[in-house]
């Protein structure tokens, strides 16, 4: 029987994203049960399951305390985890929840709940990784703004909308190394009403953890206003180095 985390989140997922008639999210066969995902493409996903790095939750392949990346640069959030490996299926599926299908929030935030419960209940409020105003106009919405709001709703913990601000366009990252864009991000994330944040537990929400370059960036400004702990989750992470 669901509790009622998962019924607060179904009720606000089918308001906000779905009509009575449900389809999977990754196949689109019909789905009888309140789930997004048909019970085949839940055996056939790239869940992010067995072996990860305790701190910025990638998939590797051993028992190791912390993933090669973490030991050769340790992040300043606290812990990371994520629901799938950016990987197969996940890698189109998120693509098209950047680029216009925004009722995959819905099938990625129902992935993501578990883990918010077992890992971040202590969290006091959540946040996500801002866009400049520019780009959010260009594509229409936030995708990690709209993660968060269903994974506040159905886990009844306040999203504070307005805590962060992109300050600047950061460009194309995808061929940089980590410490380049660590240098790219440099400053473009600052914390906007600091009294929201001091003292408190902040849970940052995202679509992908890839190099952890930006999930840095924006918990060393919650960190330097104050913030008590930053977690961060996301739908999905590249698996480390050594798992490849």
């Amino acid at each position: 029987m669901a509790n009622r985390f998962t019924k607060a989140l179904n009720a606000f997922l089918r308001k906000t994203f779905y009509n009575d008639r449900l389809t999977c999210a990754a196949c689109g066969a019909d789905v009888f049960a309140d789930s997004r995902f048909c019970p085949h493409c839940l055996q056939a996903l790239p869940f992010n399951r067995g072996f990860v790095c305790s701190k910025c939750g990638r998939k590797i392949a051993q028992r190791y305390p912390v993933c090669l990346e973490c030991k050769a640069a340790m992040p300043s959030y606290r812990k990371a985890r994520s629901a799938f490996c950016y990987d197969g299926e996940i890698v189109r599926l998120i693509r098209a929840f950047k680029n216009g299908k925004r009722y995959l929030a819905g099938a990625f935030a129902e992935a993501m709940l578990p883990l918010l419960r077992a890992e971040f209940a202590d969290a006091d409020c959540i946040a996500f990784v801002p866009m400049t105003a520019e780009a959010e106009k260009k594509r229409g919405y936030n995708q990690a703004r709209l993660l968060a709001e269903a994974l506040g709703e159905g886990a009844g913990i306040p999203v504070e909308a307005g805590l962060l601000v992109k300050t600047r366009e950061t460009g194309e990252q995808k061929s940089l190394s980590r410490r380049e864009r660590a240098e790219n991000l440099k400053g473009s994330f600052r914390v906007h009403e600091r009294t929201k944040c001091r003292g408190r537990r902040v849970l940052l929400i995202d679509d992908v953890l890839t190099t952890g370059a930006t999930a840095d960036a924006v918990a060393e400004a919650l960190t330097g206003a104050g913030a008590a702990a930053v977690y961060l989750l996301t739908a999905a992470s590249v698996p480390s180095k050594e798992k490849k």
